[in-house]
């Protein structure tokens, strides 16, 4: 392969975050992958209940704070795609207005 051609490649990919798995970091609702659960409920502290019905009560130990939310899911035996889509669809549900 050309040089050249291969530093552009290594050049394009050089700044993407990528997960454990060798994925990219996802991110939904502003959470990301790679986030610290202790970040996580400090900023989005809605979320707490939401890893909670996931089975992740770790939520309240002190050590899980520095965990990241994907090295949690892999501890509690949980794909971190799955746990992803599921915190997504519970924030979008959660955020629509109650009918009457």
């Amino acid at each position: 392969m050309d040089t050249e051609v291969k530093e552009n490649l290594d050049m394009e990919f050089e700044d993407e975050e990528v997960s454990m798995d060798g994925q990219p970091v996802r991110e939904v609702c502003g959470i990301r992958s790679n986030m610290t659960l202790g970040d996580i409920m400090a900023k989005k502290p809605e979320v707490i209940p939401i890893l909670m019905e996931a089975g992740m009560h770790c939520v309240s130990c002190p050590a899980a704070l520095m965990e990241t939310l994907e090295e949690a899911a892999i501890v509690h035996g949980i794909l971190i795609d799955e746990l992803m889509d599921y915190i997504k669809e519970s924030l979008e549900r959660d955020a629509k207005p109650e009918e009457e």
